[in-house]
């Protein structure tokens, strides 16, 4: 199943995994989900379930990293468009 989800957040645990010698390594639970007032293609109020998936620490490091550049770009593109201005009325 697929769809798109308006809110995202990460939390610490709680899955954990197996590493060596019997230890146990916490992992990062990242939950994607539609918030309050999210409306599906059809203005109803969406049904999606939510979504998770556990990454290990150093997954969740390499997204950060990736979003983080990803929301850099987005932000330079804009400005350079000038799409960002308000309108004055």
């Amino acid at each position: 199943m697929s769809g798109y989800r308006c809110d995202v957040e990460a939390l610490a645990g709680p899955s954990r995994e197996r590493i060596l010698y019997g230890a146990r390594q916490l992992l990062v639970r990242l939950r994607l989900f539609d918030g309050p007032g999210a409306v599906d293609d059809h203005g109803r109020a969406s049904a999606l379930p939510d979504a998770y998936t556990d990454l290990r620490p150093e997954q969740a490091r390499q997204l950060a990293s990736e979003l983080l550049q990803a929301a850099q770009d987005a932000e330079r593109r804009t400005l350079r468009a000038n799409s960002w201005k308000e309108t004055v009325r």
